[in-house]
């Protein structure tokens, strides 16, 4: 198990959160388990409650001041590759 960063650009301006297109941002999350990615979290004072669960892979979407936890980035082939691992787990999941 181990938490992973994928870098990216934001796509376009979020108003409420200060981020303008084209601003740094990093994905943070687990490669197996949400519970060690909140415990991650927490360590460095982040709410679980700033969780995104919306799509299929839990993170943390780190900007701005928050981008000095983050370590060395993952490349976009190592992500895709991890989103879709956490979407077969969330199949199998909901078959059972």
């Amino acid at each position: 198990m181990a938490i992973k960063f994928h870098y990216h650009k934001a796509p376009k301006d979020v108003p409420r959160l200060g981020i303008r297109r084209g601003d740094q941002l990093c994905h943070v999350y687990s490669d197996t388990s949400v519970e060690e990615l909140i415990a991650w979290g927490r360590a460095r004072g982040w709410l679980s409650a700033y969780l995104d669960r919306r799509n299929d892979l839990p993170h943390f979407d780190a900007f701005r001041t928050r981008l000095r936890f983050c370590g060395a980035g993952v490349d976009r082939k190592e992500f895709v590759r991890d989103v879709r691992a956490w979407r077969g787990r969330a199949k199998k999941r909901a078959a059972r």
